[in-house]
């Protein structure tokens, strides 16, 4: 069965810095959709605004628990978590919204390497908003008419390096 595109996201809460339980709620309404029918998943879709943290990650955990699937921590959580963002990038979806989420969490994160270079791309863009004729210092051969694409290639090519489930 296939499994939901933000599952990626929601077994990385151990280390992202302020997550958005909100994103398991979803999580979990997209696995029903998909046809998963545990109690923890049933529970945790039901949840409702505002959710108090510690209930939606103990259900949360007991549901990835009736999956066998594990919490990542350190890099492969933040592969795992920025996963979810790149793949959209990649599909050419929201990139500018997506590359954004990167470069909050590369801040939040204090640089990880794994995702440092789309810091680089994200600032690389924003120098060109601001003078499309300047030279970018953060991503040599950008230029406004190309960073999106040098963008989506990134993505791409990053995809092709790191397994995420």
């Amino acid at each position: 069965m296939p499994i939901s595109p933000l599952t990626n996201k929601v077994i990385a809460y151990q280390e992202i810095p302020n997550f958005d339980t909100d994103s398991c709620v979803d999580w979990a309404i997209e696995m029903i959709e998909l046809g998963y029918d545990t109690d923890n998943i049933l529970m945790l879709a039901g949840l409702s605004s505002p959710i108090n943290y510690f209930e939606a990650i103990a259900l949360l955990n007991k549901a990835l628990a009736e999956l066998g699937l594990q919490p990542k921590i350190g890099e492969e959580a933040v592969v795992s978590y920025s996963s979810y963002y790149i793949s959209k990038i990649a599909q050419s979806i929201d990139v500018r919204s997506n590359l954004n989420s990167i470069d909050r969490l590369c801040l939040n994160l204090e640089y990880p390497s794994v995702i440092y270079n789309f810091y680089l791309l994200w600032w690389a863009w924003a120098d060109l908003d601001y003078d499309p004729n300047a030279y970018s210092t953060y991503w040599e051969g950008a230029s406004i008419d190309n960073i999106e694409q040098l963008v989506v290639n990134y993505a791409n090519d990053w995809l092709k390096t790191y397994q995420v489930i």
